[in-house]
């Protein structure tokens, strides 16, 4: 038997004893909600969590304490329509905020996509609605407002205007 002939005789052997090659590990699983949370803020150092304590406007700060169950701060949407659910929050240091998603996965989060920057932060609250996330001023008719776009792959700031 030539060297070729051996060769396709013991990879035959191989697998009908049952020696394969080492099956792929499975992926890492993600980690939770806290450790996502806990490393955007160690990378902003001064900034917190935003509450409803963070609230400045008195009206808003009125219609918070009517309805205890809306976070203006925080959102749990599934921007992405993957079914996952995922959160949008702000942390704030000063007036200043910034805006985050995090993607969920099954059994935990996806890394962090810091998505806005705003200023007076502290006189609005966020709304989610399907695939759209808007920070609204109370009080005021200006909104900002960020809609998941799947060819990009990424939440894109809506335009002010409606074009022509």
């Amino acid at each position: 038997m030539n060297v070729k002939g051996l060769a396709l005789v013991s990879a035959l052997l191989a697998l009908a004893c049952g020696t394969r090659e080492a099956a792929p590990e499975p992926p890492s699983t993600y980690p939770p909600l806290g450790k996502v949370v806990a490393q955007i803020l160690a990378e902003n150092p001064g900034w917190h969590l935003g509450t409803n304590d963070d609230c400045s406007n008195p009206g808003l700060k009125e219609e918070l304490s009517n309805n205890p169950r809306y976070q203006a701060y925080r959102a749990i949407p599934d921007l992405n329509g993957d079914r996952q659910t995922d959160r949008v929050f702000v942390i704030i240091k000063g007036d200043s905020g910034k805006l985050y998603w995090i993607p969920g996965r099954d059994g935990g989060f996806d890394a962090p996509h810091l998505f806005a920057t705003l200023d007076r932060i502290r006189e609005g609250g966020l709304i989610t609605s399907g695939q759209t996330v808007m920070f609204g001023r109370f009080d005021s008719d200006v909104a900002l407002g960020w809609k998941w776009n799947p060819s990009k792959g990424g939440l894109e700031m809506i335009p002010e205007t409606p074009p022509d």
